[in-house]
C-alpha cells in the first residue's frame, strides 16, 4: 500500500499567522519545501508589513488579500498598499471593505470600486454597536465569501451572517483554541487529500493518507462522504486514513450542493464525468470568482492558473496545461503522483 504525505491546512496555517501577527508572536516557519506557496506568501507579507514595508503584492492569493485588509485596518498609524495579480483585480472585496468602513476603517481603492488593490491607512477602528431593529453586530448577509466574516472575527469584530460555512466555524474554533493557549495548531489538509480520493475513484488501488485525522475544523473531510457513492471506501487508523476502491460507482444523477465546500467542486465534477456519473451541481455562485472561473475550467478543461483545477485534471490522467500552479496549495502533489505512476 502506498503511503501519501499531505501538506498542512494552508486554511488553518494561514489563520494561525494572521493571529501570531496580531498578538506580535513570531510567525511559524515556512521554510519546508512541503509548505503551500499561499502559506508561504501570508507569512512574507505579515513580515514585510511588522518591518514597516508600505507595499506588498499577494498575487492571486484571495485568502491574503482579505485577512490582510482587515489586518492592515487595525494597524493604527501605518499605511500599506496591498497589490495584486491581474486575475485578483477580478475578485470582488466590496462587500468587505463597506464593512471595515462602517467601524471607521480608511481604506480607498487603488483602479476599480469594490475590487483590489487597496490602499489602507490603519487606525483604531470602532467595533459596531448592536442594532436595535436586529439586535445583532455587524451583519454581511450573504457574503461572496465566507472569509470576509473570518477576516472580521480574527481583528476582534464578531460580525455576522447568514451564511453557516464551515470555514467561518473554523476561524472561531481556531481562535477558540489560540485563546486557550494553544498555538500549534496544525493538520493535514483534506482539500487535498480529494485528489488521491479522485484518483482512487478513476483508477482503483489502495492509498494510505498519512496523518489525516476526521477534523472538526475541516468542513471538507465530507468528501469521505461523497466519494462512499462512487466506490471509496474511507477507513480511520491511528495513523491516518485508508482509501480503496471498493465497488462500482452508483450511475444515477447526484445532487450536490457546494454552498460549504466550494474548494470540492473541480474534483467532485471531473471525477464525475470521468465516472460518467450525471452530477447537478448547486451552490456554485462563488466558483466564478475563485482563483478561476471555476465553471469555465471545468467545461473547457482548462486550468487558467488554477491550483485545484490542475489537481483534478492531474489525478485524472487528463491534459495539465500548467502543473507549476499546483505549488500554491500542495508543492509535491505532481512528483507524488509521478512516483505512484511509476
Amino acid at each position: 500500500m502506498t503511503h501519501i504525505q499531505l501538506p498542512i491546512s494552508k486554511s488553518i496555517a494561514n489563520r494561525v499567522l494572521v493571529l501570531q501577527a496580531l498578538n506580535g508572536e513570531p510567525l511559524m516557519d515556512v521554510s519546508a519545501v512541503s509548505i503551500p506557496e499561499d502559506v508561504r506568501l501570508m507569512h512574507n507579507a505579515l513580515d514585510a508589513i511588522t518591518h514597516g514595508a508600505d507595499e506588498v503584492n499577494v498575487e492571486n492569493c484571495g485568502t491574503a488579500m482579505r485577512f490582510l485588509t482587515a489586518y492592515c485596518a487595525q494597524l493604527e498609524g501605518q499605511s500599506v498598499v496591498i497589490n495584486c495579480s491581474e486575475r485578483m483585480k477580478k475578485r470582488p472585496i466590496g462587500q468587505l471593505v463597506t464593512a471595515l468602513i462602517s467601524c471607521g476603517a480608511d481604506i480607498w481603492y487603488e483602479d476599480q470600486v469594490g475590487f483590489p488593490p487597496l490602499r489602507i491607512r490603519g487606525k483604531k477602528l470602532v467595533k459596531p454597536v448592536l442594532t436595535q431593529v436586529s439586535g445583532e453586530p455587524l451583519t454581511i448577509p450573504i457574503p461572496e465569501s465566507s472569509q470576509y466574516i473570518s477576516a472580521l472575527i480574527m481583528i476582534g469584530i464578531d460580525a455576522a451572517s447568514k451564511a453557516d460555512s464551515p470555514y467561518i466555524h473554523m476561524t472561531r474554533a481556531v481562535c477558540a483554541r489560540w485563546a486557550a493557549g494553544e498555538r500549534q495548531i496544525e493538520e493535514r489538509d483534506w482539500s487535498s487529500a480529494a485528489f488521491w480520493y479522485e484518483y482512487v475513484a478513476l483508477h482503483g488501488g489502495r492509498l494510505h493518507l498519512d496523518g489525516l485525522i476526521d477534523s472538526p475544523l475541516q468542513g471538507d473531510c465530507i468528501l469521505a462522504t461523497w466519494f462512499k457513492r462512487l466506490g471509496v471506501q474511507t477507513t480511520f487508523d491511528s495513523e491516518g486514513v485508508v482509501i480503496e476502491k471498493t465497488r462500482r460507482a452508483l450511475h444515477l444523477p447526484y445532487v450536490i450542493d457546494f454552498t460549504n465546500n466550494p474548494d470540492l467542486y473541480p474534483v467532485m465534477a471531473i471525477t464525475c464525468k470521468q465516472l460518467h456519473v450525471p452530477m447537478l451541481a448547486m451552490g456554485t455562485e462563488s466558483q466564478r470568482i475563485k482563483e478561476s472561473d471555476r465553471l469555465l475550467s471545468v467545461k473547457t478543461q482548462q486550468t487558467q492558473g488554477d491550483h485545484r483545477m490542475a489537481m483534478a485534471l492531474l489525478a485524472a490522467d487528463m491534459k495539465c496545461d500548467d502543473v507549476e500552479c499546483v505549488r500554491k496549495s500542495y508543492p509535491g502533489f505532481y512528483e507524488q503522483l509521478c512516483q505512484l505512476r511509476g
